[in-house]
Order: C-alpha cells, then sequence, then structure tokens
C-alpha cells in the first residue's frame, strides 16, 4: 500500500487438490489434525497473520508498562484469546489457510528490527505451528528481502547484496533460501500447502530488475524458486504448490506477466494477484482478468492480498491506508465503511475468484486472503487531544520500535532509505482490521464462515453524526443542456459517530425539480436552487444546491467530439492531442491532453460573437506537471490573459480570466495553449466563454 506502499491483493484460481500422503513422523504429530479437517486447496477463506506476534508483544509491553491487563485481543465476549487459542478462535470462524510472509534478516547489526512484524523464519515457524494445530493450511509468503518487497521496492536481503542484480548469483541464492527454509518449516510441523515465490514482483525480485522479456533476469529467480518448492515437496512426499504474486491488476497488466512467464518457461502452478478495491477496480474485473490467465494458460489463479476499512477513523494517530479523503474512493469500494461493509467487501474477493473457470470449464480460482487483519493500533488516541495524545503517541512509538509492531522502526532506514529516518511507524491498517481499538473481535469475522453467503446485514447500532451530498460544500454546477433528474443529484453519504460511512439512496423533491426545470427551459441563467430530498436510509433531511449556467459560447470547449473540430491551430502548433476514456479525463471521455520529448508550444484559438450585453469570463480546466521553471498553460480572451503553472497528476485546477465587458454584436476570440520544457505533460479540459 502506500505508506504501506507495497501490499497489495491477488486473486488465485481453485481447483481441488488432495494431499500427498506422507511426512516424516515429527510432521504427521503436528499435522494430524489439518490433514483431516482441510485437505483440499479449494475455498481458501484466509488471511494474513504476519505481525500477530509482535503485536501481541506490544499488547504486553503496555500492560507492563501501565501495570494493567487490558490490552490484548478478545473474543466477541470481551474474553482474552492469545497464541494458540487466538487461532483456534480464528479457525472456529471459518478462517482455512494463514499467509506468513518471511524476510531473510529484518534486524541491524546490533539486532534492531526494521519493524512490519520484523517477520523472520523463527517467527514464521511460530506462527505456523498454531495454525497448523489450528487445522489451518499455510502459505509462506517469501519476500526474498530484509524488509517489505513490493512494485516500488525489491531489495535485495544484505547477504545478497555483493550480487548487484546477478540474475544467476541470485537465482542460486534464493533456490538455496527457499529450500533450507521450507525443510525447517515442514520439520518442525508446519503444514505448508503453498509457497510464494516473492511478493508482488512487478518490476524485480531480490534486487533483479524486471525487463525485457524477462528471459535473461526475473525468470531466472522464478524458476528457482518454484522449482526449489516441488523438490522439497517431494522430498517430503506432499503437495505444495508454488505461487508468484503481482499486483496492479488493472488495465490487464497481470495477462503480460503471463506471458512473460510462460514463455521462459517457468513451473509454476498458481498465479496470484493483490486486489484493493480503492486501488484495483471491480472484483468483477478482477474475476475477468484471472480468468483469462486460468483459460489460456491452464494455472490456478487466486487473491492474495484484500482488505476494507470498517471505520474512516484512525486510531492510533499513524495516518491510515484509507481514511478520509484518502483511498476512499474507487470502482471496488461498493460497500460502506462499516464491519457489515468490510464483512461482505472480503466475501466479495472470495467469490470472485472462486467464479473463475480453467479451460476445462472447473473451478480454477482457490479463494482469497485478507491482508494483515489481525494488525492492530496499540491505543486508541482519537478521542484525546493537546498533550495528552502528544504523549500517548510517544509512549507508542517506542514500542512500535522495540516490538516491531508498527509499519516500519527507525532502524531500517540504513537497508531501505524509502523510510522515514528516525521515525517508527505505527499500524497503517488498524482501521482495517478485524478487532477493534480494544481488542475485541468485531463481528466482520463470520465472512470466513463457508455459510456466509454475504446478504446478511451486521447490525452495529449506528448513530447519525452528519449527512453529506455532493463532493463539496459547492453547489452542483450544470450546463443549460443538462437535465436534471434524480441521477444526476445522486446520492447521500451517511457518515456515523464511530467514523464509518456508507451511500443511502435519495428520495428528490419532484416539485424542486419540476421548478428548476422550468426555469431552465425559461433561460434564467445564473441562478442557483435548492433541491429538498431525504435518505431512503434513516430518512434523514438533505439538499443539494443546483446553479445553472449560461451558455458556453465555444463550440467543442469539452473535446467531446473527439477532435479540435471549431479550434484554429497556430502554424507552429505541437505536442498535443486528444484522449479519450483515461485518467487525464476529468469529464466525459475526451480531454487535450500535452505531451513531447522536445520543447513545445502549440496555441488553440476560437472566435466566438456576443449575443447580449453583459460581462463574460473565460476558464479551464487543468492537471499536469511542467518540467521546465519557466513553462505555463494559459488562456486568454483578447488580450486578458491568466497562466497556470500546474499542481500534478489529476490536481485539477480551474484557471479563469478576468472579466470582460462586452456589447451584443462584439466579436472576441479566446486563446488556450501551453508553453513548455520536453517531458511536460498534462491535460485541458472544460474550456468555457461564458457570460457571469
Amino acid at each position: 500500500m502506500k505508506k504501506l506502499t507495497a501490499v497489495l491483493l491477488s486473486a488465485i484460481c481453485a481447483g481441488t487438490v488432495v494431499l500427498g500422503a506422507g511426512c516424516s513422523a515429527k510432521t504427521n504429530s503436528l499435522n494430524s489434525r489439518s490433514s483431516k479437517t482441510n485437505n483440499s486447496f479449494s475455498n481458501i477463506r484466509g488471511m494474513d497473520i504476519s505481525s500477530y506476534i509482535s503485536v501481541q508483544d506490544g499488547f504486553d509491553a503496555m500492560n507492563k508498562e501501565e501495570n494493567t491487563g487490558t490490552y490484548g485481543f478478545k473474543d466477541f465476549d470481551g474474553k482474552s484469546i492469545r497464541d494458540q487459542k487466538f487461532f483456534d478462535f480464528l479457525a472456529k470462524q471459518g478462517m482455512n489457510w494463514a499467509r506468513i510472509r518471511v524476510w531473510n534478516d529484518p534486524y541491524d547489526e546490533n539486532g534492531n528490527g526494521y519493524g512490519g512484524g520484523n517477520s523472520d523464519l523463527k517467527k514464521a515457524i511460530k506462527l505456523g505451528k498454531w495454525a497448523t494445530k489450528a487445522g489451518m493450511r499455510v502459505l509462506i509468503d517469501f519476500h526474498y528481502s530484509d524488509d517489505w518487497a513490493d512494485p516500488a521496492r525489491q531489495t535485495a536481503p544484505k547477504a545478497w547484496k555483493d550480487y548487484n542484480g546477478d540474475a544467476d548469483k541470485t537465482a542460486e541464492a534464493v533456490k538455496k533460501y527457499t529450500t533450507d527454509s521450507l525443510n525447517k518449516l515442514l520439520d518442525e510441523g508446519v503444514d505448508v500447502g503453498m509457497v510464494q515465490v516473492g511478493n508482488e514482483t512487478n518490476n524485480g525480485i531480490a534486487g533483479v530488475a524486471a525487463s525485457g522479456d524477462w528471459k535473461s533476469n526475473v525468470s531466472k529467480v522464478y524458476a528457482a524458486g518454484c522449482d526449489a518448492v516441488h523438490s522439497v515437496a517431494k522430498k517430503h512426499d506432499q503437495k505444495i504448490l508454488a505461487a508468484v504474486h503481482f499486483t496492479d491488476p488493472q488495465n490487464g497488466n497481470q495477462l503480460g506477466y503471463a506471458n512473460f512467464l510462460d514463455q521462459a518457461g517457468v513451473n509454476y502452478d498458481v498465479f496470484a494477484t493483490s486486489w484493493y478495491p480503492y486501488w484495483h477496480g471491480t472484483a468483477e474485473s478482477i474475476t475477468d482478468d484471472l480468468s483469462q490467465i486460468a483459460q489460456k494458460f491452464g494455472k490456478k489463479v487466486m487473491i492474495a492480498e484484500t482488505s476494507y476499512a470498517n471505520t474512516l477513523t484512525d486510531y492510533d494517530g499513524f495516518d491510515n491506508t484509507v481514511s478520509e479523503g484518502n483511498n476512499d474512493v474507487g470502482d471496488g469500494t461498493v460497500f460502506p465503511f462499516t464491519v457489515d461493509g468490510q464483512a461482505k467487501s472480503f466475501h466479495s474477493a472470495v467469490q470472485a475468484a472462486l467464479d473463475i473457470k480453467g479451460k476445462n470449464g472447473k473451478t480454477a480460482g482457490l479463494g482469497a486472503f485478507y491482508w494483515e487483519g489481525t494488525w492492530n493500533g496499540l491505543m486508541d488516541v482519537s478521542s484525546l487531544s493537546g498533550d495528552k495524545r502528544t504523549g500517548a503517541i510517544v509512549k507508542e512509538r517506542k514500542i512500535w520500535d522495540s516490538c516491531g509492531c508498527g509499519w516500519t522502526s527507525s532502524y531500517s532506514h540504513d537497508y531501505d532509505p524509502s523510510q522515514t529516518n528516525g521515525t517508527a511507524g505505527g499500524c497503517v491498517i488498524d482501521n482495517q482490521s478485524f478487532f477493534g481499538p480494544d481488542g475485541k473481535a468485531l463481528q466482520s469475522l463470520k465472512a470466513f464462515s463457508k455459510d456466509y453467503d454475504g446478504t446478511e446485514t451486521i447490525d452495529e447500532n449506528l448513530t447519525v453524526s452528519d449527512v453529506k451530498v455532493g463532493d463539496s460544500d459547492e453547489p452542483l454546477v450544470l450546463d443549460p443542456d443538462t437535465e436534471l433528474t434524480s441521477d444526476v443529484l445522486g446520492t447521500a453519504e451517511i457518515h456515523y459517530t464511530n467514523g464509518s460511512r456508507e451511500t443511502a439512496s435519495v428520495d428528490w423533491d419532484s416539485s424542486d425539480i419540476s421548478a428548476y426545470e422550468k426555469a431552465r427551459k425559461n433561460g434564467s441563467y445564473g441562478k442557483t436552487f435548492t433541491i429538498n430530498g431525504t435518505t431512503g436510509k434513516d430518512n434523514e433531511q438533505v439538499s443539494q444546491k443546483v446553479t445553472l449556467l449560461h451558455p458556453n459560447l465555444l463550440k467543442n470547449g469539452d473535446f467531446e467530439t473527439g477532435g479540435t473540430s471549431d479550434w484554429k491551430a497556430s502554424d507552429d502548433s505541437a505536442g498535443y492531442d486528444i484522449e479519450t476514456d483515461s485518467n487525464n479525463v476529468y469529464k466525459g471521455h475526451n480531454t487535450l491532453h500535452f505531451y513531447s520529448d522536445s520543447d513545445f508550444t502549440f496555441d488553440l484559438s476560437q472566435t466566438v460573437k456576443i449575443t447580449e450585453d453583459g460581462d463574460y469570463q473565460a476558464s479551464m480546466i487543468t492537471s499536469g506537471a511542467f518540467t521546465g521553471s519557466s513553462d505555463y498553460a494559459y488562456i486568454s480572451v483578447d488580450d486578458i490573459s491568466k497562466q497556470d503553472v500546474l499542481n500534478g497528476w489529476q490536481a485539477w485546477n480551474k484557471q479563469s480570466t478576468d472579466t470582460i465587458s462586452a456589447k451584443a454584436g462584439d466579436t472576441v476570440t479566446i486563446h488556450i495553449g501551453v508553453k513548455a520544457t520536453s517531458k511536460s505533460w498534462g491535460a485541458i479540459d472544460e474550456v468555457r466563454f461564458e457570460k457571469k
């Protein structure tokens, strides 16, 4: 994730595969319960629990410091659960797999941990034994790093640093490390059913960068890891699946990765992806994407990581990945940020995988893993302020550092400079845990039950704190040719006192809509109207102000014709085109996009005739970034100009000229354009010239 920039999800396709028979005597003694109760790879309802030990250590440290026993995990009735009882409780809810990450050496030269659970092999064995005894199977997630691995960073372990990204040397090291680690896990009786060869390896693995068709670089590492998994499985007479794991599945990226792996002949069993609803699209889109891989390459597929917020409140005082105004919208965020919404989102992830069919028509989707649903903040500081809040966070920081139960520690910077130097970070997903800020289990754990079908509503007895309509307090602004309907007015967002929120339909007052429509047809431009309504949930009264714009005198100011018709380009204009249905579009389907590998300028103009006396103004919406200090975009009306320096990707900004006075019959010329250094980029949309 972004602060959690490394972590996202994977959807894996399932089919039933029965475990092999024999194991060592030691393995059989611990695995006997697991082998009898859960001997297939189908219908995985798993969770990553990698940080559990460090979080429990943090709770213990809080109890010791405050001489209390209140900190810790609890069941639905508030009874303390830890270690084996904790895993037994999760298994009772229906969790049938545990995902455990492994870092090679997550400590500095003095033994100080890097945080994020200090997830070494020793902890993985301890966690794996608890999970196995609880009847779960185990997925081992080798990052092949000493700290977080994700698309932005695939830092080689300290022990492999001198390889300098050499694929052959790294492949040999991965083979040995995977073999040795997996043997230790199996010898300790951990019921390993699957192994990830890398974590979110879109751009590289273990310090080896991905380039070209992968045959000469990362595919050697994947192959070495997968072959090691299969060799160890054969030695122990067990069936262990080798999985590869990628993220950012949108736009069909995953099919390209699968093609590279196929071309290189990598012998893997499962293609896994991360799927975070606020970043990666709908559950249906994941089913579609992974179905292509299952059917084309005959692979099992699954979701290796997913999560969902049960509230937008931050409990521990360290910013969460999902919060108010931050990753709280997306095509996949179709459920409210409530305990009920959290349960339904995870169920949708499992179902998205199980809906995937292979080329033989049988189920190819294995299921889904929730990412770190037991990673809690230590304290609830959400109601504190001033010195009390500051003091509580200082106390937390010391424990995040000493126990490794935060996102990062102050010791990680030397290994991974992308981590903030000198500052221990807290839990970035405390509002996505299946345990509340008091450590008590949430009812959303019901989603792990094989009998949960997503139709049950978990009643939280929430109290409404606010109801909002629209993105801001500003009026909804409409063109004269846009009919006002209930769909245009949209839905309401209900905010509750616990920080959660959900979308509610609105019954908009038909007489208010009719009054607006009458004014629109009569040409009552420039006026603002109030439309009242009642929410379908909680019967809350809401209203939406709607401003009726004057007509835009420009033609094709939104570029929806798909070209620049009606605009005249200067002779030296270059570096622009029309972009369709992309993230660079502000409204509608098209935008005026600009970019060039060399310095460029362009100027588009349009002359209009004034229809009535009054004051007029030109405006445009922009986003993008310039590479030169003197670069700018502009909009002008005759000699009156407004320049814009741009604010970044999707940082849409409205630029308006000063008003001019004009009389009916006058003609004025509006110009839009850019003067930019090479590799500057951006978009211009919704260009208007209208009466004010």
